[in-house]
């Protein structure tokens, strides 16, 4: 009887996952994949993908994209030993070249808590996107200022801030130097 049950259960879960694999959609992520090491893709074609998506998962139907009009991204984590682990992706059309897309992710943690389940996991995020001749990937990093600890002057007005600015980056200079 339990058997049985398990069974069905499992032909169950099989069934509803290759649906949503065969549905229309937009971003596929998760916590399970067989590639195990930080990877970042960038798909153009059907051949490829499938030799993408047979790499992360052997037992799910490839799901279909528009080769016309889209491709495919991809960051694959890599394998963590902390449960909760995601990917998060932005993508953005470059504001200067047209055929290109720029991809931003980084690796979203849980909050820590005292006692936090150690499992393995490999966190990943699919996307699919516009067809663009060029997409570069870049991970979240912290960016900084040339003048990070400057004063807020007591009067929005005042311009010495911008000047200061503007000379340490070996801008013009407003007093005609």
């Amino acid at each position: 009887m339990k058997t049985t049950f398990l069974a069905v259960a499992a032909l169950l879960l099989s069934v509803a996952a290759s649906a949503q694999v065969a549905a229309k959609w937009d971003k596929i992520e998760g916590h399970r994949s067989k590639i195990k090491a930080l990877r970042t893709v960038a798909v153009a074609d059907s051949a490829e993908w499938e030799k993408v998506w047979r790499e992360h998962d052997q037992n799910t139907p490839v799901p279909a994209v528009d080769w016309a009009n889209e491709s495919v991204v991809a960051v694959f984590l890599g394998e963590t030993q902390n449960a909760g682990v995601k990917v998060q992706i932005v993508v953005q059309n470059d504001s200067i070249d047209a055929n290109r897309l720029n991809v931003f992710y980084k690796e979203v943690r849980p909050a820590t808590k005292p006692f936090a389940a150690a499992v393995v996991c490999q966190p990943y995020a699919i996307v699919k996107v516009r067809k663009a001749a060029v997409v570069a990937f870049e991970s979240d990093g912290r960016v900084s200022t040339p003048v990070e600890k400057a004063k807020v002057p007591a009067n929005p007005r005042d311009t010495t801030q911008v000047r200061v600015l503007l000379e340490s980056l070996g801008g013009p200079s407003f007093d005609g130097r």
